[in-house]
């Protein structure tokens, strides 16, 4: 039986796409959180932490705002990033593929700080999963006014409340919060693979062919 890692990041920006991972500029993790899981609601592993400040000296704004952690709280509760990584290493060891709501954000995220650490991930060349992409034609949304004037007419990509709230009909309290969001993306993950529903692997960063490094996560068109 297929084992997925679920997992999610908070951070204080987005990353910077059309930079290197390892541009000093680019995004910390701040929270990181992960189930391994063989079936819905079967639980082997799990972690959820905040990550110790290195390299940034407060918390953005406009990020504190969105997963309410504080700088000064990310160091007295935090963990090094290195032992962060080695948690999540530990669960990748167990498992068969990589599970995210938008996770072209969270792997890119999880490769600037294996790099920024100087650490490799367990695995390499893992299947990736993105909730998102895979339920978008199920939920139906409609593009944005945005997405219309940019002549885009598919439907919106769903938030994971928007998902929940489609398929379970209830409202996702706490979302942001890295572990309330992994335990919502399970819901979702085991709900589509109920309905028969393949789960599409997210297309890279950017550009064509896939380079692999010797860290192990998909580093086309970046480093």
């Amino acid at each position: 039986m297929t084992a997925a890692l679920i997992f999610d990041t908070e951070t204080t920006d987005l990353p910077l796409w059309s930079e290197r991972s390892t541009h000093p500029d680019q995004p910390h993790i701040v929270q990181l959180a992960a189930l391994l899981s063989r079936a819905d609601g079967d639980v082997s592993g799990s972690m959820n932490v905040i990550v110790r400040p290195s390299g940034y000296t407060s918390m953005p704004q406009k990020a504190f705002e969105t997963h309410g952690i504080s700088f000064e709280r990310a160091m007295d509760e935090g963990i090094p990033l290195a032992d962060a990584l080695d948690e999540f290493n530990a669960l990748m060891a167990l498992t068969d593929e990589l599970v995210a709501h938008n996770i072209s954000f969270d792997v890119r995220l999880m490769r600037i700080a294996f790099l920024r650490a100087g650490k490799e991930p367990a695995r390499e060349n893992l299947p990736k999963v993105c909730t998102m992409t895979a339920a978008t034609r199920l939920v139906n949304l409609p593009p944005t006014d945005r997405m219309r004037a940019a002549g885009f007419n598919k439907p919106k990509s769903p938030s994971l409340a928007e998902c929940i709230r489609h398929f379970f009909g209830e409202d996702l309290d706490g979302a942001h919060d890295a572990m309330v969001d992994v335990r919502a993306c399970a819901r979702v993950y085991w709900h589509l693979k109920g309905l028969g529903v393949a789960p599409a692997k997210a297309a890279p960063a950017k550009a064509p062919a896939p380079k692999v490094s010797a860290a192990g996560l998909d580093l086309t068109g970046v480093l």
